[in-house]
């Protein structure tokens, strides 16, 4: 086989790899800070940390405690506040089976455009940003 070819290959093949235990491991110092969710109004945002077991399911938890006390919000759904970047390899495999990745996407300066707007008429929880 070609030189190029042979290159190419092995580095497709560790993008495969760096997605399953060891390697995945080696990356996840990387996605530290990179998890944040938030309401649509932007009045319970957090911040999921990743080395601590359970925290999506206390995040969740979270987000209906704070529909309890807010029931005539008007959307209801937790959002993701980090998009999907086909350059962090290592989270490829995350996208397709990660439950955090089927949360619906919502971009942080509209969260915060609206958070401007409903200003005072909700009550806020937590901000992560």
């Amino acid at each position: 086989m070609n030189k190029k070819i042979k290159i190419l290959l092995c580095v497709f093949i560790f993008c495969i790899l760096s997605n399953f235990p060891p390697l995945s491991y080696a990356f996840q110092f990387a996605d530290e800070e990179h998890y944040q969710y938030s309401n649509y109004i932007g009045s319970n945002t957090t911040q999921e940390r990743i080395f601590k077991p359970g925290s999506l399911a206390w995040i969740k938890r979270l987000h209906q405690t704070w529909l309890a006390k807010n029931p005539n919000a008007p959307d209801k759904r937790l959002y993701r506040v980090f998009w999907k970047n086909p350059l962090t390899f290592w989270r490829w495999k995350s996208y397709f089976f990660d439950e955090r990745y089927h949360l619906p996407y919502k971009n942080k300066e509209e969260i915060l455009q609206i958070r401007e707007k409903y200003k005072g008429s909700i009550k806020r929880s937590r901000t992560a940003f």
